[in-house]
């Protein structure tokens, strides 16, 4: 057994030795063929040839193995065998390819600047190519011997193209990288001065860069470069040290030096110009030679010197491109500083500056006439807001921070301006007034009505507005109003109009904003299909009421407060009123019915003024005091205050109306808005009038604009506390327990929507919630409040009792009155007798 064992080792031992003296004569052939190669004959490298070298490799490298498969018992032989026979073919390969590269920079040592860039260009890809071709040759190699000591971490293998990489960079790169480097730089910036270069060969050249990036001691990377590929992570590594330091270097300088030179005799737009024509080089640039990676870094050098080292200079430039409308170079300066941190912070403070300046600068301008002229007003305003809109929106791409800006100046000239100043009283809701009044405008009949396309684009403008105003609640009380009017008096221009204001209010405001706008078209149309039964029921039952009646039931609680008005009715009016009462008083059962007179208005045929026949619109008063006029044609003054059960006052302003609309005479004029109880009051028997149908009734409905104004604001104030009340009270229950000024700042924050709550208003409604035991005090921290659920046990003071009292308060504060009804009258053609 031993001399079988001894016999195999010596067999094993003879077996390496003969395989390590046939190296040589496979070796001749080998280096033969990589003379071929590597010295530019490729032509003479035919595919038999090929064939053959890769053949001699296979033989060799694999004799030890068929042997090592005839003996298995003797397998650590064979194996020490094999990693000799792979190692010495390895190591002639590395001496050969380290002589061809070290031959190659001892003759191209001597070049400097472009032709060195040719030379090196020129042999590295023929390097390159023959290095693959030649790694085709070991493949074996590769794949068996070099794959297993890459496998067991051996650091010091590399695969055969590999091998050749890591030789030219040690052998030839890191000797000449240097001068290679520079001429690489000076030649860039040849092209940057304008002279024309060859790209291609720096192109080629720093792709040999990212080639030689393989990490040398990277196993993983030795793994998959088994076919020649590096992981593209470990590539860079040599070209970001070699090249793209110093070529962010060097561009910095150069454009550092260009910016400067360039200021000293440029404007700050020709500069922006210049910039933006640089950067988009750079950028191609790195598209054309350069590597790709590069162009992260790259910009933010180029943003940093010639822009971020400059945001001052464009700061004080913006505001005079803002004042001459150069739309074209604000976009170019927008487009500059977006690309640095923090660059347009100062354009956007600078743009709400500006865009206020110019608001209040336009409104100033119509100030006297913008103040009772509510189209002129707004017209005004959206002149602004369109130009800054239009400028936000091409020049910036609506850019957050932008709009935000535009926001914040057009809440600044819309709210508080030289208009709203004017109104003093009512400064805050002024702007609120006026839009309630311009919708009013748009919407309501009138001679010259604007096709619908363009009244819903007006409408759209209207909205713009209305998102800047900060009271939306006084907006709210005056269009609701304006609305009622529009519809108890038929005056709306448009239905569908009417309805697209209001889903837009909805859209922007919620629900609640407009359920009573929703409500009262409800009413108008529930109220045509009652006058209709009505109608309906005088025809079956056989009366003949001798008046055209119309009838508006309106929902108490809905609609706006409106005056009373007490007046003995006409006869025939007043018993056509109280057969419409019964009529209702059978469907409705329980309600309460309220008539509001002072709404009301009809038609009345004169048949006095001959030979014309004319037909009046009047209101009810007007209708009540021309009645007298069937009986006798002068009356005192006294005696129709008798007769008509009307004030003095209110009996004044009636007969006012008519004698200024010409109908009737005085003998004496009112003082102080008043007639004496003598004064004669006579029918006008010489009236006459081109129109045949003359309406009085707006001289007696006319009112004034500044007490309106007084009336909604003090019943928005109202209004406003029962909010506040309401906020406050649900911010407790929240929080449970709250600081005074979180709780200030809270209520401010969540009512904002709607209006902006005063301090001293909050303060006020927190006094009353505290007197009605809402909420209390903290004893121990005097500037905290609890909720009242939490203090039952100290005050004995129960949650039902909570709850219902919060309710009594709010129905006191809104002025709920479920079971009420109004009722309005518009009479056709009631007749003279």
């Amino acid at each position: 057994m031993a001399a079988m064992n001894g016999l195999h080792r010596t067999s094993a031992a003879a077996g390496v030795l003969t395989a390590s003296r046939n190296l040589d004569d496979v070796w001749l052939k080998l280096s033969e063929g990589l003379n071929t190669v590597y010295n530019g004959q490729l032509a003479d490298m035919n595919k038999e040839r090929y064939m053959s070298l890769y053949t001699e490799v296979y033989n060799y490298c694999a004799c030890v193995n068929t042997s090592a498969d005839q003996h298995h018992e003797h397998r650590s032989m064979q194996s020490h065998g094999a990693d000799l026979v792979g190692m010495e073919m390895y190591r002639k390969l590395e001496n050969y390819i380290r002589n061809h590269v070290v031959a190659k920079k001892e003759a191209m040592g001597s070049f400097r600047g472009e032709e060195l860039l040719i030379r090196y260009h020129e042999e590295w890809v023929n390097f390159r190519f023959s290095s693959q071709v030649m790694n085709g040759i070991f493949q074996y190699l590769n794949r068996h011997w070099i794959k297993r000591e890459l496998d067991e971490g051996n650091n010091e293998i590399y695969v055969t193209f590999t091998l050749a990489l890591m030789v030219w960079r040690q052998s030839l790169f890191m000797q000449l990288k240097d001068y290679v480097t520079d001429a690489l730089l000076d030649l860039i910036q040849r092209e940057r001065d304008g002279i024309k270069i060859s790209t291609t060969i720096i192109k080629g050249v720093i792709e040999s860069y990212v080639d030689l990036g393989i990490d040398e001691y990277e196993p993983s990377a030795q793994n998959t470069a088994i076919t020649g590929n590096a992981n593209s992570r470990d590539k860079l590594r040599v070209y970001k040290e070699h090249f793209e330091d110093r070529f962010i270097k060097k561009t910095e300088e150069y454009y550092s030096a260009e910016a400067s030179n360039f200021l000293q005799n440029g404007s700050v737009v020709e500069y922006m110009k210049k910039v933006e024509k640089r950067l988009d080089e750079e950028q191609n640039r790195c598209g054309n030679y350069i590597n790709e990676a590069t162009q992260i870094p790259l910009a933010k050098a180029l943003e940093k010197v010639l822009i971020q080292s400059r945001l001052e200079l464009f700061q004080n430039e913006f505001g005079g491109l803002l004042e001459q409308h150069k739309d074209e170079d604000l976009a170019r300066m927008y487009k500059l500083c977006e690309r640095v941190d923090r660059g347009l912070d100062e354009l956007r403070i600078a743009l709400e500056r500006h865009i206020a300046k110019e608001g209040h600068a336009e409104i100033d301008k119509v100030t006297e006439q913008a103040f009772n002229d509510p189209k002129l007003y707004v017209s005004t305003i959206l002149y602004v807001h369109q130009r800054y809109s239009k400028l936000v929106g091409e020049a910036f791409v609506n850019e957050p921070g932008f709009l935000q800006s535009l926001d914040k100046a057009a809440t600044n000239f819309i709210n508080k301006n030289s208009v709203t100043l004017k109104a003093e009283k009512h400064a805050a809701s002024k702007s609120s007034e006026l839009l309630a009044r311009h919708c009013d405008g748009l919407l309501r009949k009138s001679a010259k009505l604007p096709e619908e396309e363009e009244l819903e684009k007006m409408l759209d403008d209207v909205m713009i507005v209305f998102k800047y105003i900060e009271d939306k609640d006084v907006f709210s009380k005056h269009y609701t109003k304006m609305f009622s009017k529009r519809l108890i008096y038929d005056q709306s221009a448009s239905e569908d109009a009417e309805v697209s204001l209001i889903n837009k209010l909805k859209q922007n405001c919620g629900f609640e904003y407009t359920s009573k706008l929703t409500k009262m078209i409800t009413d108008m149309q529930l109220s045509k299909d009652l006058c209709g039964k009505f109608r309906s029921h005088c025809s079956d039952t056989g009366k003949d009421l001798g008046v055209d009646l119309n009838i508006l039931v309106l929902t108490s609680g809905t609609w706006p407060t409106m005056p009373p008005l007490q007046v003995q009715l006409p006869e025939k009016l007043n018993g056509c009123l109280e057969e419409f009462k019964a009529f209702y008083n059978q469907k409705h059962n329980g309600r309460k019915l309220n008539w509001i007179l002072s709404q009301s208005r009809g038609e009345v045929a004169a048949n006095c003024f001959k030979p014309k026949k004319y037909l009046f619109t009047l209101t009810t008063a007007q209708i009540a005091l021309v009645d007298q006029f069937n009986r006798s044609e002068e009356f005192e003054f006294s005696a129709l205050l008798s007769s008509l059960g009307m004030d003095k006052a209110t009996l004044s302003q009636v007969v006012n109306s008519l004698v200024k609309g010409l109908l009737l005479k005085h003998s004496t004029e009112a003082e102080n808005g008043e007639y004496a109880n003598d004064t004669t009051i006579s029918l006008n028997k010489a009236y006459t009038n081109k129109k045949v149908k003359v309406d009085l009734s707006k001289m007696a409905m006319r009112v004034d604009v500044s007490k309106e104004a007084d009336s909604v604001q003090k019943n928005v104030d109202e209004d406003r506390k029962a909010v506040i009340n309401a906020c406050i009270v649900r911010v407790l229950k929240m929080r449970r327990r709250i600081v005074h000024n979180d709780l200030i700042a809270e209520v401010i924050q969540q009512l904002s929507s709607r209006f902006k709550p005063k301090v001293d208003m909050i303060k006020r409604c927190i006094g009353q919630l505290m007197e009605k035991e809402y909420m209390k005090r903290d004893a121990n921290q005097r500037v905290s409040y609890f909720v009242l659920h939490l203090l039952n046990e100290q005050t004995g003071v129960s949650i039902s009792s909570y709850f219902s009292k919060l309710l009594l308060l709010i129905a006191k504060f809104i002025r709920f009155c479920p079971y009420q009804t109004h009722f309005i009258f518009n009479c056709v053609n009631l007749p003279n007798e």
